[in-house]
């Protein structure tokens, strides 16, 4: 249930939102475990991460979601590398991560590179898997991003 209140609330900053930004806003690509990794401008200064495991995939709480900065252009506003760690095995279902960054900066692609653990329970397997999100200006000038998996 807290699954679907996370994506609620993801979907609602999406419809709420009221940024000029018209380039693609909004990506998703599922990992190779089958987790959803998703990204979302809220606007020309926050971008939205969730991180959706589906089936009977977990996340691993103690490797925790890693973010960190692809390049040295001082994007980003939040304190860069950072991880999210639980105290228990696994977090409870999807985990919702916002950044903040300085959208008038963004002159050239600039990237985000998210880790996580992906664990199927069943099997006792966790895997680290890797996302980038690079944010990059169109050829109208709108900020966009787009979203990669890496394979492990």
């Amino acid at each position: 249930m807290k699954r679907y209140a996370i994506l609620l609330f993801a979907l609602a900053l999406v419809l709420i939102d009221k940024s000029d930004a018209h380039a693609d806003t909004l990506a998703s690509a599922i990992t190779s475990t089958g987790v959803d990794v998703q990204a979302h401008l809220a606007s020309n200064d926050r971008l939205v991460i969730t991180i959706m495991p589906t089936m009977d995939v977990k996340l691993n709480g103690q490797l925790g979601i890693g973010m960190r900065a692809l390049d040295d252009y001082g994007t980003w506003q939040d304190d860069l590398p950072s991880l999210l760690v639980v105290e228990g095995d696994y977090f409870d279902g999807a985990v919702l991560q916002t950044l903040a960054f300085d959208g008038s900066s963004v002159d050239m692609p600039t990237a985000l590179g998210i880790t996580f653990g992906a664990c199927l329970p069943a099997d006792g397997v966790c895997i680290l898997e890797e996302a980038e999100v690079t944010l990059m200006r169109d050829s109208n000038g709108a900020l966009g991003l787009a979203l990669a998996t890496l394979e492990p």
